[in-house]
């Protein structure tokens, strides 16, 4: 009698349909550049409301399959997941880098535009020259369409990223779970594994979308400090003072935070550990009544919880008054020393270039503190 085998397989061994493929793959230059390839399911999206058929099948590259066999022979040699995602994905965050880098230059223009206009504007000698502020509003035009395609790519390279960070962590956690001795299952209970996958990973993979603003954002501020000086002298610095102390400030804030989230935490942990271990003897629970004693216990874990959390939107609402209330001193310190100090005029193309410089201070000042919060929550985690 011939001897047969079988052979089992995750995945067919035949080539996919045309159906199966991902439009992406199948898009020309143009159509990617500019997200045509999209166009469909945002007509379908328009017209009714989408079902889980009409999503494109998942890129190849992005399963975590493909994803796992190249994290996982990185990780087992580095055995840090910094280094491995730096390693893995390092090129790819540099690139994304340049991009965001290109979309900063390009909001940055918008006050040179206007500052050069207004000041065609307050000519008196010269004339009002118009094809020269024609040059700069299209130029404006062109480099806000630029600025938007570049800022897409940016994003839509960020969320690629973190959907094959999330994959091969996941993936990670799933193959160290299974194969868990009985020492290592009682020093990690059900709850803690369960936090490592909703919670845990979640801050890590957040801090990886932000990981270039860690250098994007004090670049963005020095360039833009440079650009005052040029409006407004010697003021400046003035203001940069003021945001040197915020920053001294929010540091202190910062450090805080980092001991409160290690207390959530500790106290989640706690209280999960508990209600796993209520699910896990629910009959010894019933037969003995021990539920309102079980129940208290829990509460009192929460309630612990609780205060610690509280704690943390405390210091958190600390931090969002001081960010947006710095801009307002900036830009008061600013003019104040310009006017009563240097005693200079301050012109209609100062003020506007300079409140628009302002605001765009205001946004680096507000998400450097956020990333460095997420960067401390990532590090506890």
């Amino acid at each position: 009698m011939a001897r047969t085998s079988t052979k089992y397989a995750a995945v067919a061994a035949s080539a996919p349909a045309a159906s199966d493929v991902h439009p992406y793959d199948e898009a020309g230059w143009f159509a990617r550049t500019l997200y045509l390839w999209a166009t469909p399911l945002l007509q379908v999206g328009n017209d009714r409301q989408l079902d889980p058929t009409d999503l494109w099948p998942l890129q190849l590259d992005n399963t975590c399959a493909v994803v796992s066999r190249i994290f996982e022979p990185k990780f087992r040699a580095t055995r840090s997941v910094v280094k491995t995602i730096l390693s893995t994905y390092g090129w790819r965050f540099f690139l994304i880098g340049l991009l965001q880098v290109g979309s900063v230059l390009c909001t940055l223009y918008g006050p040179v535009v206007l500052r050069h206009v207004l000041e065609a504007m307050e000519a008196e000698d010269a004339g009002f020259d118009l094809s020269r502020v024609l040059y700069y509003v299209f130029s404006l035009f062109a480099v806000k369409v630029l600025q938007a395609v570049v800022a897409a790519h940016a994003t839509f390279d960020n969320q690629v990223i973190m959907v094959k960070i999330t994959s091969a962590l996941q993936h990670l956690l799933f193959q160290k779970a299974l194969v868990l001795d009985a020492t290592c299952r009682r020093d990690k209970t059900a709850g803690e594994i369960a936090n490592l996958f909703s919670s845990d990973i979640q801050w890590i993979i957040n801090f990886s979308i932000f990981l270039n603003q860690l250098w994007l954002i004090p670049v963005q501020v020095v360039v833009i400090l440079f650009m005052l000086y040029d409006v407004i002298g010697w003021a400046t610095f003035a203001g940069a003072g003021v945001i040197v102390v915020t920053m001294v400030v929010n540091n202190v804030i910062a450090r805080a935070q980092r001991a409160a989230f290690k207390e959530v935490m500790t106290r989640k942990d706690a209280r999960m550990n508990v209600i796993n271990e209520v699910f896990g003897a629910m009959q010894i629970l019933k037969l003995n009544v021990w539920e309102e004693k079980f129940g208290d216990k829990i509460t009192t874990f929460r309630e612990a919880e609780l205060t610690t959390l509280w704690k943390v939107w405390r210091l958190q609402s600390s931090v969002t008054f001081l960010l947006y209330t710095a801009p307002a001193l900036v830009t008061t310190v600013s003019f104040a020393v310009y006017t009563l100090v240097m005693q200079q005029s301050l012109t209609s193309a100062k003020v506007f270039t300079a409140l628009s410089l302002f605001t765009l201070l205001k946004y680096p000042m507000i998400g450097l503190p956020q990333i460095f919060a997420t960067m401390m929550q990532a590090v506890v985690a």
